[in-house]
């Protein structure tokens, strides 16, 4: 994944951004959409959501316990997301 500068915006007093129309209509961002909120080595990211169906939790949690990975964590995962994505 390349990074590319789009534009430059600044932080309102209330810590508000916009994102420029251009990056929205490139990126498909619509209007009430909700975007993740992410931090990488100082950095600020912000990422579309991705909608799950019940039935893409449960191939997870099938793939979780077929590969010993730690279930709860990843249930813990998704009562994260499922109450961020109300």
């Amino acid at each position: 994944m390349s990074e590319q500068i789009e534009d430059i915006i600044k932080v309102s007093s209330k810590g508000q951004v916009v994102i420029p129309r251009e990056v929205r209509k490139k990126l498909g961002v619509k209007s009430g959409e909700k975007l993740l909120v992410l931090t990488r080595n100082g950095d600020i990211l912000l990422r579309k959501t991705q909608k799950a169906s019940i039935e893409d939790i449960a191939n997870k949690l099938q793939a979780a316990s077929e590969e010993s990975l730690d279930v709860d964590t990843i249930v813990a995962e998704a009562v994260v997301w499922a109450r961020k994505s109300k």
